[in-house]
């Protein structure tokens, strides 16, 4: 069980030095995400080098940053988002992609919001989807930590 997360955690750090770009239909999905918790039309711009994260903005006006990342399940990854407000206090978590046969209960909404009202160590678990929720509260803790950091270097 120790080689496991020991992988699981190589798997990760391999993770986040790879420029991944999600793909056309995550993006399309995204929007409509936005739109819905927004209500508007949001100008996203690049924060950072890295090419997945982006503010949100009207008018030069910031309304909040958004994320896309890729997580490891068992076999393959998967793609979720991340929107923050401006105090990079996480307000919505969204599975966009899922690949595996297993697991996709993740992707459910009402688990998904745990997110938002606990910190990623308190999360409940999902039976028979053990990997893949232990790689989203991973990622998601390494996302808002690196997005915290983000915010008071500028």
């Amino acid at each position: 069980m120790k080689s496991f997360f020991f992988l699981l955690i190589i798997g990760l750090s391999y993770n986040t030095c790879a420029q991944w770009v999600p793909s056309e239909s995550s993006i399309k999905k995204a929007d409509k995400e936005l739109l819905q918790y927004f209500g508007q039309d949001l100008e996203k711009r690049k924060i950072s080098s890295n090419l997945n994260h982006y503010s949100l903005s009207i008018n030069d006006s910031i309304y909040g940053y958004i994320c896309f990342e890729q997580s490891p399940s068992k076999h393959d990854y998967f793609d979720f988002m991340a929107i923050y407000s401006t105090e990079m206090v996480l307000l919505k978590l969204r599975v966009l992609v899922y690949r595996e046969n297993y697991g996709g209960e993740i992707s459910n909404k009402k688990w998904l919001r745990q997110f938002v009202t606990r910190s990623p160590k308190k999360v409940q678990a999902i039976s028979g989807a053990t990997i893949s929720v232990e790689s989203l509260k991973y990622s998601v803790a390494q996302l808002s930590e690196k997005m915290l950091l983000w915010k008071f270097s500028n």
